[in-house]
């Protein structure tokens, strides 16, 4: 496999410091943008390019920045892939998941102890098609953040989920394949994370909220404002972790 040799980043026009060590990475550009204001003091926009906006301030003392990383698998991992050329020691995303386990439910929140995947081709690209890379997270990060979420409130479950490059390919057949298989919800970007995480030496970690259930159709999506005022306090929640460390 040819691997590029490129050590400054091209998507992301960040200056050389002005990233934080601790990253809270979202997939949707406005949630970085309600993220920064909500939680961080004295925030400041370091990059737009491309819409991948990105801010760096202060929760408790401690620099943290927060970070887009758009839809999907390919273009998370060149985001993560840029951080790390940056500087980032830790990263963690934070997003959306449907429910795959009827006890796990919409509102709850659900951190991820490993990533699986549907043979990805943007995973496969690094390992050649041969080798499954490594998809669990750091422990040290998932602990700390199952009792700041719990702090504030909310419903957490710890275990894995799946994450899927077409977010329109679901059915129930399919949901009930992967909750039996021990999958507790799907998203999008995660394992991505995890084996950047792994390969690149930074700390990982992936907290998702519960919008909708795959196993349950019948309670629908939950609405925005509902999911807006929960992501803050997740935020508030991974930020705390961060500002430990």
């Amino acid at each position: 496999m040819l691997r590029l040799e490129i050590k400054e980043p091209v998507h992301l026009k960040i200056k050389r410091g002005d990233l934080a060590e601790g990253i809270i990475a979202v997939g949707d550009p406005n949630r970085a943008k309600v993220f920064s204001s909500s939680i961080l003091e004295e925030p400041r926009l370091i990059n737009e390019n491309r819409g991948l906006y990105a801010y760096t301030g202060k929760f408790k003392g401690k620099e943290i920045s927060i970070v887009a990383h758009g839809m999907g698998m390919p273009s998370a991992m060149i985001v993560f892939e840029e951080l790390h050329m940056l500087g980032a020691k830790r990263i963690i995303r934070v997003g959306t998941t449907g429910s795959l386990r009827r006890d796990v439910g919409i509102g709850d929140a659900v951190v991820a102890t490993s990533a699986g995947h549907f043979n990805s081709s943007s995973l496969r690209q690094y390992s050649g098609g041969e080798i499954i890379l490594p998809n669990s997270f750091t422990h040290t990060l998932t602990e700390p953040l199952s009792r700041s979420l719990g702090s504030r409130g909310l419903r957490v479950h710890v275990g894995p989920v799946i994450s899927s490059d077409a977010f329109y390919a679901e059915d129930e057949s399919l949901a009930e394949k992967l909750s039996n298989l021990g999958f507790y919800s799907i998203e999008m970007e995660c394992a991505g994370l995890a084996a950047i995480g792994w390969m690149r030496g930074i700390e990982t970690a992936c907290v998702l909220y519960v919008t909708d259930s795959l196993v349950d159709g019948a309670k629908g999506l939950l609405g925005a404002e509902r999911v807006n005022t929960d992501m803050v306090k997740i935020g508030e929640a991974v930020a705390e972790v961060l500002a430990s460390l």
